[in-house]
């Protein structure tokens, strides 16, 4: 009977090495936001953008909600890098209400949609051209050290016993 689940435990142990598709693979390879407010003719307004960061700031008007971001570079899932420099800001405008408490400042988001343009605002008291985007995907992460690191995680297990010589293996995700 062992040897029957031997061939089983491998393949269990390489489909959990098997890497994950990008969520959002036409974000890996854009200019930043920093980069687009810089040179606002550079991208076209309609096209498409990913980008991910952190919120600063949540702001519920009548009929949407917009997220100002503070841009990172996003990893192979598609979750903002936060230990990476940051590459300036975002603001996220969505249709329809985002509860503030879900979407406060310092939770990480990833979103994709059209440029819409930009728009002048302040960070502090220095003037900023923020690129927005029109949310047609929205990534809420968990936050970090609550169950997902934003990464699979995969154990493996070897265990022998001296009574009666059995052998196990295991596979956790």
């Amino acid at each position: 009977m062992s040897g029957k689940l031997l061939p089983i435990a491998l393949l269990i142990l390489l489909a959990g090495c098997a890497s994950t598709p990008d969520l959002f693979p036409e974000g890996l390879r854009q200019p930043s936001p920093q980069q687009l407010a810089g040179a606002p003719r550079s991208v076209p307004q309609g096209q498409r953008m990913t980008w991910g960061g952190v919120i600063v700031e949540v702001s519920n008007l009548p009929d949407r909600t917009v997220l100002e971001v503070l841009a990172y570079p996003l990893n192979r899932s598609g979750r903002p890098d936060t230990d990476a420099t940051p590459m300036g800001r975002f603001l996220a405008d969505r249709e329809g209400f985002l509860e503030p408490r879900d979407y406060a400042p310092g939770r990480e988001v990833t979103v994709s949609g059209p440029l819409l343009g930009y728009r002048d605002g302040k960070v502090g008291d220095a003037a900023y051209r923020f690129p927005a985007l029109a949310v047609q995907q929205l990534q809420l992460w968990q936050r970090r050290g609550a169950g997902s690191g934003g990464s699979p995680r995969v154990g493996v297990g070897l265990g022998v016993s001296n009574h009666g010589g059995g052998v196990g293996f295991g596979v956790g995700f």
